[in-house]
């Protein structure tokens, strides 16, 4: 039984399920804004979340600098360094779009350097004309 276990399983396969978030976390990174279904929308937002909090951590200021102290045998250079691509690796394997990961760490982590947290933003938006789903507005902040 899954009595109080946590997440929405939005009624599919693990599979499907994971496919669903990761297309929708890559084109709400991509677009800063999609419209979908409540559900789904609440769902996804923890995933994206974490991700640019990923994009925080390995933001390099300087990367020619920092991989040149790291070939003259600065063991904190090549650490940092090492991070920084195992973060970027981490965020490639949920999202597949090598253009999003880019952005991610590029454009969307440093406009959220000073926040904490919350960089996504949920508007509920009606229903659905067809079956009355409630919709929802997710956009980064």
């Amino acid at each position: 039984m899954r009595h109080r276990k946590p997440g929405n399983r939005l009624g599919r396969p693990a599979d499907q399920r994971k496919a669903v978030l990761r297309s929708l976390a890559t084109e709400l990174l991509r677009h800063d804004e999609i419209i979908t279904t409540l559900a789904k929308a609440k769902a996804v937002r923890p995933e994206v979340e974490r991700l640019i909090t990923k994009g925080k951590k390995g933001i390099i200021a300087d990367h020619k600098t920092l991989s040149e102290k790291a070939k003259g045998g600065d063991a904190a250079a090549a650490k940092e360094l090492a991070r920084a691509v195992h973060l970027r690796r981490q965020v490639a394997s949920f999202i597949y779009d090598g253009e999003v990961v880019k952005r991610v760490f590029d454009e969307v982590a440093p406009r959220y350097a000073k926040r904490p947290g919350g960089y996504t933003r949920i508007l509920k938006a009606g229903s659905r004309r067809g079956d009355a789903t409630p919709m929802a507005i997710i956009q980064l902040v």
